[in-house]
């Protein structure tokens, strides 16, 4: 394999200002507004209007994390830049939203505290293939199903106020860490994945032939 070290200014060489990216950076924004609401709803639970729009604020979020890529593809804005920002900007929601439950709903904290170590090894995974072997790594499906279900766990436990109240008597719905326990089976088949796919090109670059113009290995790596 041809290493070909890359420097970080180089992603600022691509585009910048595209509807993606904004949308990708709309995600962080909006997360002082849902840790805002939740807070005043927590401190005031008669005020439920600040739970709904919590909830809000949350749906807001997932539907930018479709849009962002849906409209990269469509408006032919996809760039390096764009599909690093995205995962980031996912990562810092994501551990937001999870930390809020942690404080507030009594979510598992040693569930955030592997799920923010499996974050960091993906950012610093992430910056190794690009600033030492010019490869962009491209997410499983795994991951992605791991950020879906990251706002399925957050919006279930904000949801509980309302499960109790109108729900009487044994349920699943009141049972949240559920999804808790399956979000953590998802990140190991994630983490496992990623290892297999990058494990080589980390330690032994020099056992992998990657070749640009082969569709089946475009799928797994991108060089820049």
């Amino acid at each position: 394999m041809i290493v070909q070290e890359k420097k970080p200014k180089e992603l600022l060489e691509d585009r910048i200002f595209t509807v993606s990216n904004f949308l990708s950076v709309s995600r962080v924004f909006l997360l002082p507004f849902f840790i805002t609401f939740t807070k005043t709803y927590m401190e005031n639970p008669e005020r439920t209007e600040f739970l709904l729009y919590a909830i809000l604020t949350c749906l807001g979020a997932v539907l930018t994390d479709y849009l962002d890529g849906f409209l990269a593809r469509l408006l032919d804005q996809e760039s390096v830049l764009g599909r690093y920002l995205d995962p980031v900007c996912d990562k810092i929601v994501t551990v937001g939203g999870l930390s809020v439950i942690v404080h507030y709903f009594r979510f598992p904290i040693w569930i955030l505290i592997a799920y923010i170590i499996r974050e960091i090894l993906g950012i610093w995974l992430g910056s190794f293939l690009y600033l030492k072997r010019g490869i962009q790594g491209k997410p499983n499906w795994w991951g992605k199903f791991g950020v879906g279900l990251v706002a399925i766990v957050v919006l279930w436990y904000m949801c509980i106020p309302l499960i109790e109240r109108n729900i009487v008597g044994e349920s699943l719905l009141k049972k949240p860490e559920l999804s808790g326990y399956v979000l953590v089976f998802i990140l190991c088949i994630g983490i496992f994945a990623y290892s297999k796919r990058y494990w080589n090109i980390v330690f032994h670059p020099e056992t992998i032939q990657i070749d640009p113009e082969d569709k089946k290995t475009k799928k797994k790596y991108e060089l820049v």
